[in-house]
């Protein structure tokens, strides 16, 4: 019994130690890719997911989102514009518009 006790808990091991392996690779592979910036910014997105993606600085973020200087909320575009009553499309298209300067630079 005993035996079979730890067999289960070297595999319960084994599986969580090999999701994690996976799931570290893709997220590896996923920020190396120097073109995972190149979709459009969507409703779904977080602002530290933009900030991290996009390379903008929290400053200007936090401007663009109307945040408070210490300020970074967890949820997506899409429930902040709703919080602040600013239209989704115009916030998107203003990121955008910062994501396209900057790549010029």
């Amino acid at each position: 019994m005993k035996r079979k006790l730890m067999l289960a808990g070297f595999a319960v091991a084994a599986v969580l130690t090999a999701f994690f392996l996976v799931r570290a690779v893709m997220f590896a592979l996923f920020w190396m890719d120097p073109e995972r910036g190149l979709h459009p910014v969507e409703p779904w997105m977080t602002p530290r997911y933009i900030a991290h993606t996009y390379d903008i600085p929290r400053a200007d973020l936090q401007r663009i989102l109307k945040l408070g200087p210490e300020e970074t909320p967890r949820m997506p575009l899409k429930k902040l514009a709703e919080a602040h009553g600013i239209p989704l499309e115009g916030l998107i298209a203003e990121l955008e518009a910062v994501i396209a300067e900057r790549g010029t630079k």
